[in-house]
């Protein structure tokens, strides 16, 4: 019976290990970093998404095009380092962020533009925290500069 179970368990143990064999820097915190600032973009970019068709301020449209623009050009930093790194990037935003578009999505238009705005505030928010935690605790330093460029960025969007 236990030989049996280790014929089961050890092809499953070793198939569950192989995201991380294959990308050995996806669990520094470099690599944390890269992917945790990718559902950052990935929120920003399809909340202001959304904003361009909802929003009723002219400013609040414009707000959100420069952010589509930014995160963007961003993302295809984050996306070149973790190629380079091999660490595997989220190609959809987490549960509790998609919950967050799909609320804004379902707003009414007078209520829209402040529910966006405030979605921005917290997000920027978060996403100078990863800044700051990268810039404290990463070792790579492509990746550190990345944050570095990032924050002056993010600060403005603020």
């Amino acid at each position: 019976m236990r030989k049996l179970a280790a014929l089961v368990l050890v092809p499953a143990l070793l198939a569950s290990c192989a995201p991380m064999m294959t990308a050995p820097n996806a669990g520094t915190a470099d690599g944390l970093f890269l992917q945790s600032v990718t559902g950052s973009n990935l929120f920003e970019i399809q909340s202001s998404e959304v904003a361009l068709t909802k929003a009723t301020a002219p400013a609040v449209r414009a707000y959100a095009q420069m952010l589509i623009e930014h995160h963007a050009m961003a993302q295809n930093e984050v996306s070149a380092l973790a190629l380079a790194r091999g660490v595997l990037l989220p190609k959809a935003l987490p549960p509790e962020l998609q919950l967050k578009v799909t609320a804004l999505s379902g707003l009414n238009a007078a209520a829209f533009d402040a529910a966006f705005l405030q979605e921005q505030v917290l997000a920027h928010q978060l996403t100078l925290s990863l800044i700051q935690n990268e810039r404290a605790a990463g070792k790579d330093a492509a990746v550190v500069a990345l944050a570095d460029r990032q924050s002056p960025i993010i600060q403005q969007h603020l």
